[in-house]
């Protein structure tokens, strides 16, 4: 089988790494694979790709994204990520697949909508936890070929001891960690410096770590100075594979405060390492792990709800040991390899059997895919021009 990927960045991420996971698995079984993406970086973490020209206006776009398509002679099409990777197939004639990674409805994108908008111009759609599949199937209103696209964690978080076997001594300060990219829209790490403020002024006694980089980082760092909690917060930058799964045994609670999450590789990589995690209760694949143990969820409607999320779910300590002993067995039930292989074994199996439904537009008469509702879009433009009169641009990060 000839199988073209199309995503929309080739730089670090978790769509991207699923990608290349992807990819190096169908490779490996004899299938030939070319990779196309939307826009070019300066740090890819994906090899032989080819980068769509830039044009505009959209007809043009699309048009130039389907003879890119088309000159690898796909026999099925598996959109990973981005918007026009997904409008695309709208107007190819070959077994087309999307991966949903979430669920996200924001000012900028509405999943929901671009499934009922795409519906019929896809022949499957690929997710990384069987709730997000659920979703899908009640958004459309019909089964549709939903089928399970697993993520592959590093091997090294599955050498990390038993917790139940290695306990650590207990410690005056509790260890919480936050890993991530740091930026404000989805991760909303401007929220990390009035949690941290608020659980130190409710008299907790935790040791704050930063995990990774991003470009809210000296705004994060800045902000915390200035509510004097410099000393109670380490930033250590981004750390491979091998360097976190020293580093997060060592963490009593991974914290998450996200407005959007998919199926967040950190908080799998810090529940195998016996890590309990505190995150937004969202439908994807927070909602689904936490589900069957290892930590708490929380609605996510302000920095102060995280903190009291945080405090509430350090309170009893016996209580915290358990939940990440609970963790690291979920974690390791659901993506140790051998489940993981099962997995990527009959998406191949469905992949190969898939067939083209017969559907497809002609570019010249058919109408943009909306990335939300109008009135959504209206209203977006309107808080834009109003922040521009007041002299105060709305940043999006």
């Amino acid at each position: 089988m000839r199988l073209t990927f199309l995503t929309h960045f080739p730089g670090r991420g978790g769509s991207t790494s699923l990608l290349s996971q992807l990819a190096d698995f169908f490779r490996s079984r004899g299938h030939a694979v070319s990779v196309i993406v939307g826009s070019d970086c300066e740090d890819p973490i994906l090899r032989d790709y080819a980068v769509v020209p830039a044009a505009s206006p959209w007809r043009e776009r699309i048009a130039v994204y389907r003879t890119e398509i088309e000159r690898t002679k796909p026999d099925l099409i598996y959109s990973i990520s981005g918007k026009d990777e997904y409008d695309v197939l709208r107007f190819l004639q070959c077994p087309r697949v999307r991966h949903i990674s979430s669920l996200e409805q924001n000012e900028y994108v509405d999943i929901p909508l671009w499934l009922r908008q795409m519906d019929g111009y896809t022949e499957a759609i690929t997710a990384n936890t069987p709730d997000v599949l659920e979703q899908i199937r009640l958004i459309q209103g019909h089964p549709g070929r939903n089928l399970m696209a697993p993520y592959r964690i590093a091997p090294v978080f599955f050498s990390v001891p038993d917790v139940g076997a290695n306990p650590r001594p207990p410690a005056s300060a509790l260890q919480i960690c936050f890993v991530g990219r740091l930026e404000t829209f989805l991760k909303r790490v401007h929220w990390l410096p009035d949690a941290v403020a608020r659980c130190k002024k409710a008299g907790s006694l935790f040791q704050w770590h930063i995990y990774g980089s991003g470009p809210a980082e000296a705004s994060l760092k800045d902000q915390i100075t200035k509510r004097g909690c410099e000393a109670d917060v380490v930033f250590h930058g981004w750390l491979d594979a091998a360097a976190l799964a020293r580093e997060l045994p060592q963490r009593d609670v991974c914290f998450f405060c996200s407005r959007s999450e998919g199926l967040p590789v950190a908080m799998v990589e810090a529940m195998l390492c016996g890590t309990a995690c505190v995150a937004p209760e969202i439908r994807a694949g927070i909602y689904y792990l936490l589900g069957q143990g290892g930590g708490w969820m929380y609605q996510a409607h302000s920095s102060a709800h995280a903190a009291n999320a945080l405090l509430a779910a350090t309170a009893d300590r016996n209580l915290l040991y358990k939940k990440r002993v609970e963790a690291q067995t979920v974690a390791r039930s659901l993506f140790n390899e051998q489940t993981v292989l099962v997995q990527l074994n009959e998406l191949e199996r469905q992949l190969v059997n898939l067939r083209f439904n017969g559907r497809a537009l002609i570019l010249n008469h058919a109408a943009r895919m909306r990335p939300v509702p109008i009135s959504v879009a209206v209203k977006r433009r309107l808080m834009r021009c109003i922040s521009i009169v007041m002299g105060n641009p709305i940043p999006r990060t």
